[in-house]
């Protein structure tokens, strides 16, 4: 795994919650930068592209969008996994990914000292790197 793919599985982890938000975002600037018109509807597709059926299928086909709710479905599979065989593991990601606490937070809660959570950082992106790599998200 390089540098890249690791900064991208951070960015996922700690975004997780906000992803709904980034997605509604991202609609929403593609709603904006067309005018939809009904003249643009009377005219047909073949001369305007601005009809409400066009934004739609923007909307549905925009890569970032379609990447976002990938990263979501895995990190919830990756999430509810940990809940199930690994509460510890769980609990470190929750602790330091969404409620981005600090190492010294961290340690006070888990009783897990900067060495470990080191460790379980990097064994926890490596596990979601393999899961991504099977999904072609890296």
């Amino acid at each position: 795994m390089n540098k890249t793919d690791y900064k991208k599985i951070e960015y996922y982890l700690y975004n997780y919650s906000n992803i709904d938000k980034l997605i509604d975002e991202i609609k929403d600037g593609l709603i904006n930068s067309v005018n939809v018109s009904g003249s643009a509807w009377r005219k047909g597709i073949t001369v305007c592209n601005n009809t409400l059926e066009n934004q739609v299928i923007k909307i549905i086909e925009n890569k970032k969008i379609l990447e976002f709710k990938r990263w979501q479905v895995l990190i919830k599979k990756v999430l509810a996994f940990l809940m199930q065989k690994y509460p510890k593991y769980y609990d470190f990601i929750n602790l330091k990914y969404f409620q981005k606490q600090s190492k010294d937070e961290i340690e006070e809660t888990l009783k897990f000292d900067f060495k470990k959570q080191k460790i379980i950082k990097d064994k926890l992106i490596e596990f979601v790197y393999k899961n991504a790599k099977m999904r072609n998200l890296v």
